[in-house]
């Protein structure tokens, strides 16, 4: 998906209402929360509702994970990222919840703020889960990534100022209802590793449970614009060979790339990336997104692929 994409809305934003819903705290480029209804009816279709373990292992914002445990259709969730400032942030919300209240409550919104903590995000887990928070609800488009700049520019002239997107009470509200998941025993853990090695603690630990993997990679195209752990094509590969080894059900989420689709279109028909003893060979899929429902026309194509042999055709067409 391009860049442009992902601008801010030229409308005032509004103040978002609470529900029974549990929303992200952090705005995330191209951020997954339309496909909470695929995953939804994924989970009924394939008679996994309720799931007992869901595990992102690129968590992000979390969106799809947040959903599906205030819904009740996932027992608990296993969250990784490898970006110590998006690992560091789901600890605190997750263990350590009324410190990042604390934090958050106490912030001074401000242009200053902004270069301090891009300048110096901290030491401790404490320190760096505030400056992912801040910097995510106070950067363009909440990217975290070095390029991005501060909303409403740097001489603070845009009719959207730094704080448009601080919302400190909703953004309290929805810590303290990440904290009350976790204090219920439902995020069975916080990793700060790698895909591969996520996959590997939880094949360990939870190899007896039934469990569904939700990937989603960095973007293969201009990735390294939007994220601060971003992939090359090498990473995109060794994550295909990856997944189809896993005989465990997964669901990968990817921007619609020719390059991905002959990757995984490449390991179905069995070249040297289906060295695999999978029980399932991928199928791909695609579906469309909105990623700014203000604007007309400012959609994108994702590709779902998937071991899964049942998806709801309602949401997806072949790729």
């Amino acid at each position: 998906m391009a860049l442009e994409g992902l601008s801010e809305s030229t409308d005032r934003p509004r103040r978002p209402s609470r529900n029974a819903d549990l929303h992200s705290p952090l705005r995330y480029p191209g951020g997954k929360r339309q496909l909470v209804p695929f995953f939804v009816d994924l989970l009924k279709l394939n008679g996994q509702s309720p799931l007992p373990l869901f595990v992102e292992p690129f968590a992000g914002g979390a969106a799809v994970s947040l959903h599906l445990l205030a819904a009740g259709l996932v027992d608990a969730v296993v969250l990784a990222d490898l970006d110590p400032l998006v690992y560091a942030f789901w600890h605190q919300a997750c263990f350590y919840t009324e410190q990042l209240v604390q934090d958050i409550a106490a912030a001074d919104v401000t242009l200053e703020e902004w270069h301090r903590l891009r300048a110096n995000p901290g030491r401790t887990l404490r320190e760096k889960a505030y400056a992912c928070l801040f910097l995510n609800r106070t950067s363009y488009s909440g990217i975290l990534q070095g390029r991005a700049g501060p909303i409403g520019g740097q001489k603070q002239q845009s009719a959207y100022k730094i704080d448009c997107r601080f919302y400190k009470d909703e953004i309290i509200h929805r810590l303290r209802q990440i904290g009350k998941l976790a204090s219920d025993g439902r995020v069975a853990a916080v990793r700060p590793t790698s895909v591969d090695k996520t996959v590997e603690w939880v094949e360990t630990e939870f190899k007896s449970s039934e469990r569904l993997y939700y990937f989603d990679p960095p973007f293969w195209e201009k990735g390294e614009r939007l994220y601060r752990k971003a992939f090359g094509r090498a990473q995109h590969e060794s994550l295909a060979k990856l997944l189809t080894a896993m005989d465990a059900p997964w669901v990968l989420s990817y921007d619609h790339h020719e390059e991905i689709v002959e990757l995984y279109r490449a390991s179905v028909q069995g070249d040297s990336l289906a060295a695999s003893t999978s029980a399932s060979s991928p199928q791909l899929h695609k579906t469309d997104l909105l990623y700014c429902n203000r604007h007309k026309g400012r959609g994108a194509t994702e590709l779902i692929i998937t071991n899964l042999a049942q998806l709801p055709s309602e949401h997806v067409s072949t790729a």
